[in-house]
């Protein structure tokens, strides 16, 4: 995985602890998902490298609306 977020990036890692108590369950989710793969590897990618795939995030969430938290079916 591809990520521009450094901070994340060492989070998934190790590097770095995760303080914020409205992230530490997402972290713990993606840690518990990581763990389904036979392999894992994370690398942080410089935002200006990350143009086109960020132009389209944006995109995404913006067309997205409020975020819904409604658990998804057999996750």
């Amino acid at each position: 995985m591809r990520a521009d977020s450094e901070l994340m990036v060492k989070q998934m890692n190790g590097q770095y602890r995760v303080k914020s108590p409205n992230l530490k369950p997402l972290f713990e989710d993606a840690r518990r998902l990581t763990r389904g793969f036979s392999r894992f590897a994370i690398e942080h990618v410089r935002r200006e490298r990350n143009a086109e795939a960020d132009r389209l995030a944006n995109l995404a969430m913006d067309a997205r609306g409020p975020v819904d938290e409604t658990p998804v079916a057999g996750s």
